[in-house]
């Protein structure tokens, strides 16, 4: 029988999502439609999670007014003034999804306190798979998002309403909607700039041992 040739990762498929997504910011006032959204959150919930405890939750901000305090949490005025962004791409961005580890759903299966009954965070470590495929989704609907994660995480939580024992911990925000156009001659400058800093898979790899 003959072998099927390999997939190119160009041509599509997961391997050509994650070659191509990259943080954006910027987007179009354009806003998304609700089907598609509501598609891109399904798909975030089918990623592992410790125990199968779904513990993590998402906040999904429309208004304008909590937008723009959670853009003030993340900074996003010393990114303008960097010049790392040409645009307001937390305040302006049509949707913002925030999510979160929510503790009292893994203590509810292990026990409280947490910490003492698991080596690692894990709904945290779950809420970042969830943010991934929040990213990746996006991605392949044509649309595309940042992964923000240095912010105030007490100004944060205030604006989610977020419970005040600390149960539920904001991981990220992650803006998300069309891409505003930049110059091929941006474009291809930050691309050269990520393959020169992009690790090599023989310094990531280690086969067997260290």
């Amino acid at each position: 029988m003959r072998r099927a040739k390999p997939k190119d990762p160009q041509e599509g498929g997961l391997g050509s999502l994650l070659r191509r997504r990259r943080n954006v910011y910027g987007f179009l006032a354009r806003p998304i439609d609700r089907g598609t959204l509501e598609e891109i959150l399904d798909d975030s919930a089918h990623v592992p999670s410790a125990g199968f405890t779904q513990d993590c939750d998402l906040v999904v901000v429309r208004d304008a007014a909590v937008k723009k305090e959670l853009a003030e949490a993340a900074r996003e005025p010393e990114y303008l003034k960097r010049g790392q962004a040409k645009s307001r791409f937390i305040s302006g961005a049509p949707v913002v999804v925030v999510p979160c580890g929510n503790r009292s759903l893994f203590e509810a299966r292990y026990g409280a306190p947490a910490e003492k009954s698991a080596r690692l965070p894990w709904w945290l470590i779950d809420a970042g798979f969830v943010s991934l495929a929040l990213i990746l989704s996006a991605f392949e609907k044509g649309l595309a998002a940042s992964f923000i994660g240095g912010f105030d995480d007490d100004r944060v939580a205030k604006a989610l309403s977020l419970p005040r024992d600390g149960s539920v911990v904001p991981l990220a925000i992650v803006p998300m909607g069309y891409a505003r156009k930049e110059g091929s001659a941006r474009r291809q400058k930050e691309k050269s700039i990520v393959a020169a800093r992009r690790r090599d898979r023989k310094d990531v790899v280690h086969w067997d041992r260290w």
